[in-house]
């Protein structure tokens, strides 16, 4: 049987990012480096969005200014916002998240993998080698689980996994 982990890492720092700007305190730029320059965050990357995007994003949001950039970084900006402003109705998403059992699909994967769940920019999940890369920004806990973009999560997961 292959082992799946479930890595909440960016996740996590994001959480804690949103909570600082809620509770109106800012964080220091070297917090806001060593986020952009995790390994996690670095699977977001590409020619539109890359870790100074990310940098300026957050500093942006840090420092409750207007942002202006390309079309991946204000939708990642929105996005954000977004979140920022429904923070307690998306805690119990966050939980639900933590709680996801995936023993099931670790019977039925072929290999190890690892499940990035990350605020991202692709708004689904993709693959990278052995690591499944779900955006966390559409993942939604409704009455029936979790759901991305309006499937079940842990079917997604499952077909990606193929």
């Amino acid at each position: 049987m292959a082992s799946i982990k479930t890595n909440l890492n960016g996740l996590e720092v994001m959480l804690f990012f949103w909570s600082s700007i809620k509770s109106k305190e800012k964080v220091n730029e070297s917090f806001l480096n060593d986020l952009c320059s995790m390994r996690e965050f670095s699977y977001i990357y590409n020619v539109d969005f890359n870790n100074e995007s990310l940098r300026r994003v957050l500093s942006a949001l840090n420092n409750k200014e207007p942002f202006s950039g390309n079309k991946v970084e204000r939708k990642f900006y929105s996005n954000n916002l977004m979140t920022l402003e429904y923070i307690d109705d998306v805690q119990p998403t966050i939980d639900a998240i933590k709680k996801l059992n995936l023993d099931k699909l670790a019977e039925e994967a072929k290999e190890d993998v690892e499940i990035i769940i990350i605020p991202g920019i692709s708004g689904n999940v993709e693959k990278h080698d052995n690591i499944l890369l779900v955006d966390f920004f559409k993942v939604k806990n409704t009455e029936n689980g979790l759901t991305i973009s309006g499937e079940n999560l842990e079917d997604v997961l499952k077909t990606n996994l193929k």
